[in-house]
């Protein structure tokens, strides 16, 4: 049996390599991409079961990248501090997860997304982090 394929469009080198060992630690296998333009020929050769994708990157904003999973029904986590309200109709079916966030949450959703995927479904959510001292 094979491993799910997980690939991380995140330009923070810290957060990719946090997010990539937990992933792998879950029985992912894991790629990597820092930008817009890799990230789409990676696209172009594979399909991962699952990206997690950072909405602003070194060469822009990743809507671009978004469209393009969408368009192939690849699922999506939006793993990102900006706010992605009039960014694009694309993130709007990823599921977001603002940042900074437990890599648990990542790999829960990564997890539960590919084995959804594999069996034709998909779904979005939203998560956002409690705010200290609030109920």
């Amino acid at each position: 049996m094979r491993k799910p394929l997980a690939l991380i469009v995140e330009d923070e080198p810290m957060i990719v390599v946090e997010i990539e060992a937990s992933l792998k630690q879950a029985g992912f296998a894991v790629a990597s991409e820092p930008s817009c333009v890799r990230a789409r020929q990676i696209l172009a050769l594979v399909e991962p079961d699952v990206v997690i994708l950072d909405v602003l990157l070194q060469d822009g904003v990743s809507s671009s990248v978004a469209e393009e999973l969408v368009a192939r029904n690849i699922p999506f986590v939006i793993y990102s501090a900006t706010d992605i309200e009039g960014r694009g109709e694309a993130f709007k079916a990823g599921t977001f997860v603002e940042k900074p966030a437990d890599d648990s949450v990542l790999v829960a959703l990564a997890s539960s997304m590919a084995r959804a995927s594999a069996a034709g479904e998909h779904a979005s959510i939203w998560i956002k982090p409690r705010q200290v001292g609030t109920v």
